[in-house]
């Protein structure tokens, strides 16, 4: 069996680089925040499934980025990568 590639180069000015980048961060963020709440949970106290956990951080998430003005940068983002993420 054969795997090829395809290598493909975008054609996009700065501005859609400089989004692009800032959608990068933004995922790499949100992945980051959510990887250490997940850390602090005691697994053993809380036995409810993988997918209510992840829930649980999602909603704690929004809701704390929407109240600190230090994170109102995350608003003017896609919502799609942060789902994503």
């Amino acid at each position: 069996m054969n795997v090829y590639a395809i290598k493909i180069e975008l054609k996009i000015n700065n501005k859609e680089r400089t989004k692009l980048a800032q959608h990068a961060g933004y995922s790499r963020f949100v992945y980051n925040y959510a990887l250490g709440l997940y850390n602090q949970i005691d697994h053993k106290e809380y036995k409810f499934s993988t997918s209510k956990k992840l829930d649980t951080i999602k909603k704690l998430f929004t809701n704390y980025t929407k109240k600190e003005k230090e994170y109102q940068w995350c608003n003017k983002l896609s919502s799609r990568v942060y789902q994503n993420a």
